[in-house]
């Protein structure tokens, strides 16, 4: 069933092929995102994270914010 519903960005895009809603896909070469699943060892709370090579050298993204403990 065609819904004509469509999504934009890396995020909302990966969600939508994660759940299988995705009939068409559109994208380009060089798209230079990596995904990132980061679980804390003491929480055991994962986090995906979809990061440009300029956001990858943040170290903010690999820090868990509470304890500044880094994932």
């Amino acid at each position: 069933m065609d819904t004509g519903k469509y999504v934009f960005g890396v995020n909302d895009t990966l969600q939508a092929l994660d759940m299988g809603a995705v009939e068409t896909l559109i994208c380009w070469e060089n798209l230079d995102i990596t995904r990132y699943r980061l679980k804390n060892p003491a929480t055991g709370e994962e986090k995906l994270l979809h990061l440009r090579p300029d956001q990858e050298k943040n170290k903010n993204h690999f820090t868990d914010p509470a304890v500044g403990f880094v994932l």
